[in-house]
């Protein structure tokens, strides 16, 4: 059963009918034997009456009085042996043998409860009989009143069982509430007012994994950041020993171009790995600021014209001011990232388009495309993954280091924007749009 409360509501209600069943069944047990000592007092009585009624002179005669009756039954026997009296549903036969006590019997078609008692001072035997189905009735009918006031309580009982329920489980529902409202980001310990001893050990284990997961995450983050600092010295004198190396060897020694290549990858990738490390939520002090987005996007093709010049690629940009708030230096190595992705992946002679605009609900708008190959739907969102690199990427573009659109993300994430990927408006191609919400917008 998937729900905890339905699960407690039938639990409840299941508990609740057995034990009336059982109690109910003691009931008609007790009330059985309470209707026998009842009944059976009440034949002793009918008894001492009738021997007391009984005038002393009377004597056996033919025909015998009957008197009427309806579910008591009784005779007056002398000690001879001769019916004296008896009731009109008795019969002429004695009911039970001539032995004092109660006993059960059949006659005229039903079970009777006997009664025999020997009058010594009359000399006579007076027998009583009560119909034994009429003893059953009493408790018959106390149990089945019980049991339908319990049924027709079921339905008023699951109604409050359902609401206490729904009350006890609301400090649950906080606890998941609490639980959602966390970013993905936020491992701080969870703080929940006063929380019951059952939800406090669930509080306490979710905040001993948050403890743990911060730590285990703090550990990477600064061994990714140290491994990557330290690794800048022996790359910086590695390109000293390159230029080094370059005066002795020809330009165009394979060796030595392999050599450069790798050398700038290398470099490419410590430094991409830093910037992850900054841009990360809980190391970067963002600085918002109003600015031109249109303007930012121009000094970074500005400075990254060689490269699109190298590969004889046509670039432009479209869009007039657009002012938002964010962080200048975020911005632009998100506008850093795009454009070397575009450059990287656009064939030479290609063409790249950067836009800036306002969204049609409110907010800006950027958009980077290119006629490179494109990128299939399966993968828009495994990009995002960090040193996730396209099958053949390594080969083709061996430059790249499967950071930029992590890095970008997070930028985008830092100004509450969001990445989406259309195909270009050129033949072929990757459209980038990174829509910034209107509260972030001027």
């Amino acid at each position: 059963m998937s729900s905890i409360r339905s699960y407690l509501l039938i639990a409840v209600l299941s508990a609740i009918t057995l034990t009336s069943f059982v109690a109910a069944l003691y009931g008609y047990r007790a009330g059985v034997a309470a209707a026998d000592a009842l009944f059976d007092a009440e034949l002793t009585n009918a008894a001492i009456l009738i021997s007391t009624l009984l005038p002393a002179e009377t004597q056996a005669s033919d025909p015998v009085p009957a008197l009427p009756s309806s579910e008591v039954s009784f005779q007056v026997w002398d000690d001879a042996g001769r019916l004296l009296l008896r009731s009109a549903n008795a019969p002429q036969t004695p009911m039970a043998p001539f032995e004092p006590g109660l006993r059960a019997d059949n006659f005229g078609g039903h079970r009777w409860q006997i009664l025999v008692r020997r009058e010594p001072a009359a000399g006579h035997w007076v027998m009583v009989a009560q119909r034994a189905d009429a003893r059953y009735l009493l408790a018959d009918s106390v149990v089945r009143e019980s049991l339908l006031a319990q049924l027709a309580a079921l339905p008023v009982s699951a109604v409050l069982i359902w609401l206490i329920v729904g009350h006890g489980l609301r400090r649950l529902e906080r606890l998941a509430g609490a639980l959602r409202s966390k970013a993905a980001d936020d491992l701080a310990p969870l703080q929940l007012a006063e929380p019951p001893t059952e939800l406090a050990v669930i509080v306490s284990a979710v905040n001993g994994l948050l403890q743990r997961l911060e730590q285990s995450l703090g550990r990477e983050r600064r061994l990714t950041a140290d491994a990557a600092h330290e690794l800048r010295t022996p790359i910086a004198a590695l390109k000293v020993h390159l230029h080094n190396l370059a005066g002795r060897l020809p330009a165009d020694d394979p060796v030595l171009l392999r050599l450069h290549a790798d050398t700038a990858r290398l470099e490419h990738l410590i430094a991409q790995i830093l910037l992850l490390y900054r841009m990360a939520p809980d190391q970067y002090q963002a600085r918002m600021e109003p600015l031109d987005l249109t303007e930012l996007a121009r000094e970074q093709i500005a400075a990254h014209y060689p490269q699109f010049e190298h590969k004889q690629q046509d670039v432009r940009l479209q869009g007039e001011r657009q002012i938002l708030v964010g962080d200048r230096f975020a911005l632009a190595t998100l506008l850093q990232n795009l454009l070397v992705n575009a450059n990287r992946y656009t064939p030479v002679g290609g063409h790249i388009r950067v836009s800036c605009g306002p969204l049609p609900g409110g907010g800006a708008l950027l958009q980077v495309s290119d006629s490179g190959p494109g990128l299939p739907a399966a993968e828009h969102e495994r990009v995002f993954d960090r040193f996730y690199r396209r099958v053949g990427a390594r080969h083709n573009d061996p430059a790249g280091s499967g950071l930029g659109l992590s890095i970008a993300r997070l930028v985008a994430d830092l100004h509450g924007a969001t990445i989406r990927f259309a195909d270009s408006p050129f033949e072929t191609g990757l459209t980038v749009s990174v829509e910034f919400p209107a509260r972030r917008n001027v």
